[in-house]
């Protein structure tokens, strides 16, 4: 057993041969998994809509014009399987500490605390991350492929307008047209979902994917709660006129600007979520080290 905050590359790749000799099978099998439901999971939606298409226009219309599956509409499926990556699968950090007998073998292991935080963090978060855009954008590539060996029947009535997979770099793209302090809010978000489901397998282990979405939600109510208070604070009553009307406002979601159509109520939030994700991290550790047996 070592309790100290030591970090040696060797026992950094010792722990993670460890790791995937006790659970390759379950990382090989959600790997193989994901990509197989999700190339599915397009097949079906791409062939759906041809499908309805072919229907549309034997019965109602005649012009197939922009009726087709493009590379921009993988993009909610995209954020929406990015929520249930860090609920179902990053949320399953620190498997070790659910068994007492796991646990205790596990503190025995040669390694810091901080070496076995570090690899949990690269196989739960960094990992996943990392594979999930890849296992994304090959899903869409071979749906593609199914629907053109499959449904070449579709193929001749809308004037080579097929599907198509979603580019890689797409994926990443944010919305051009908002103001900094969006990009700041929407990164923040992206990044404190799967920092809080990490640091949760350590503070609600089995329950986590129910307890810390909870959680989550509870926290996100009172940080917006707690700036539109502040906000009230500092501009408590608003009134507005709308042509002959006076209107007296309560809360002011826009007022008062810190910057240039910048309100009080996103500087707090972003700087909460940025401070929540950082600091879930060191919670999480001392946690670690707060169990070791």
């Amino acid at each position: 057993m070592n309790s100290t905050s030591n970090f040696q590359v060797n026992r950094i790749g010792n722990l993670i041969r460890y790791e995937w000799m006790n659970r390759k099978k379950i990382y090989v099998a959600a790997t193989l998994g994901m990509l197989l439901f999700l190339t599915l999971f397009f097949f079906y939606i791409i062939y759906a809509n041809y499908n309805t298409i072919y229907v549309l226009s034997r019965h109602i219309i005649s012009d197939n014009d922009g009726l087709v599956w493009g590379s921009e509409n993988y993009k909610p499926v995209f954020y929406v399987g990015f929520i249930f990556l860090a609920v179902f699968f990053i949320g399953q950090s620190f498997l070790d500490l659910r068994d007492k007998g796991k646990a205790r073998l596990y503190f025995l292991l040669p390694g810091s605390q901080l070496e076995k935080f570090v690899v949990e963090f690269l196989l739960k978060v960094f990992l996943p991350l990392v594979t999930y855009p890849i296992i994304f954008w090959l899903s869409s590539i071979f749906s593609v492929e199914l629907f053109k060996v499959f449904s070449s029947n579709f193929l001749n009535l809308f004037n080579n307008e097929l599907p198509e997979s979603v580019e890689f770099l797409s994926l990443f793209q944010l919305p051009d047209d908002q103001i900094p302090p969006i990009y700041w809010l929407i990164g923040g978000l992206l990044y404190l979902l799967p920092s809080l489901m990490f640091s949760g397998g350590i503070f609600f282990r089995k329950w986590n994917s129910l307890l810390m979405p909870l959680t989550i939600i509870a926290i996100w109510g009172i940080m917006t709660l707690s700036s539109l208070v502040l906000s009230w604070l500092i501009h408590p009553v608003t009134v507005s006129r709308n042509g002959g009307q006076a209107r007296i406002e309560m809360f002011n979601f826009d007022k008062p600007e810190i910057f240039p159509e910048t309100p009080l109520v996103i500087l707090v939030i972003i700087i909460l979520i940025w401070a929540g994700a950082i600091l879930s991290y060191v919670a999480s550790y001392f946690k670690l080290t707060e169990k070791e047996v």
